[in-house]
């Protein structure tokens, strides 16, 4: 019985403490997000327990997905080609909000191939300027697709997308099973 209730929770409140861990362990915020359509949305944030600078980011706020870790990381599922990317596109040009943001159907394809191959996306600086975001697979709901994703969100100065990338084996051992498809 314990079990069946610990299942029937929301994912994001199942996943409580796995981002108070990543937090507290990198001192920068973790992020719980779902796709919806074009956008992200947060479903649960922690910031880090020290720090006088913390992200603008709120939980049920949205962030453009191509532009995004998280929002990459989950368009890998649902777009394989290009005409898939040039389709979810459509008329609406893709937002830049940085130099730095992917904007044009063929760049977005060729990152959800990298992504696809590796397992995690990587933001940098394409969302916001200054901060840089490492996102992997949350499978909470389903076998097979993601119910979500999860990230670290740093501020470059502090914590370089290089040490997020270093510690990417401990990050999945913090996200154990819920970071794996089972097949």
């Amino acid at each position: 019985m314990a079990f069946a209730h610990h299942e029937a929770r929301p994912e994001h409140v199942r996943l409580r403490p796995l981002l108070d861990t990543l937090a507290a362990r990198f001192g920068e915020t973790a992020h719980y997000a779902i796709l919806d359509r074009r956008e992200v949305v947060y479903r649960a944030k922690v910031d880090p327990p020290a720090g006088a600078v913390r992200l603008t980011s709120t939980v049920g706020g949205r962030n453009p997905a191509h532009a995004t870790g998280v929002g990459k990381l989950l368009l890998t599922h649902q777009l394989d080609t290009l005409a898939d990317v040039e389709a979810w596109i459509g008329d609406s040009p893709l937002e830049r909000r940085t130099p730095r943001t992917l904007h044009t159907a063929h760049d977005l394809h060729r990152e959800l191939r990298t992504i696809r191959a590796k397992g995690h996306a990587c933001d940098d600086q394409e969302n916001e300027t200054g901060i840089n975001c490492l996102a992997l697979p949350v499978y909470a709901t389903s076998p097979t697709t993601p119910s979500g994703a999860v990230s670290i969100s740093a501020l470059t100065y502090r914590t370089p997308l290089s040490t997020l990338l270093d510690s990417l084996a401990e990050i999945r051992a913090v996200l154990g099973p819920l970071g794996e498809p089972h097949r």
